[in-house]
């Protein structure tokens, strides 16, 4: 980490930073269509949650190139959100013919199906959002019920 502020202030010789707000200038990121779609993961990290927990930081890489990221909450006072995460992992761990993971190392390169939504935050915009993980045998039968729920 560095102080972003002392950079800016002392570095007389270098070209100053107009006052624009950076965020409004960023690019902003393509978002992946709703739906399933096959993903690869490319990283896995532990990190620790602002309440205390622990939650997989995951970045996906859809087979169409798109990058996708996702949030698993393995330790956290919800025991809904660590259930939700434990089939998850389970859900990613089966698609890869394995029983469980010992390390996030393991679960770099693993393939699995995703269902891909939107959703709206008041920081990002609209963005992507991991729905559910779904092992490659089970998602003809999810995709069916989905369609069905649809129908509704």
């Amino acid at each position: 980490m560095g102080n972003l502020t002392s950079i800016i202030n002392n570095n007389q010789q270098c070209v100053q930073p107009t006052d624009v707000n950076y965020a409004d200038t960023a690019p902003k990121r393509k978002l992946v269509s709703p739906g399933w779609h096959w993903v690869t993961i490319e990283e896995a990290i532990i990190r620790d949650s602002s309440a205390g927990g622990k939650y997989i930081w995951l970045k996906l890489r859809t087979d169409d190139g798109d990058v996708l990221f996702d949030r698993i909450n393995v330790l956290c006072e919800s025991q809904t959100a660590v259930e939700i995460g434990m089939r998850s992992l389970s859900s990613i761990a089966k698609a890869n013919n394995r029983e469980r993971f010992d390390d996030t190392s393991e679960m770099v390169g693993c393939r699995v199906s995703v269902r891909v939504g939107t959703r709206y935050n008041d920081t990002h915009g609209d963005d992507n959002e991991v729905k559910t993980y779904v092992a490659n045998k089970d998602i003809k039968l999810v995709m069916a019920r989905s369609r069905e729920r649809e129908s509704y």
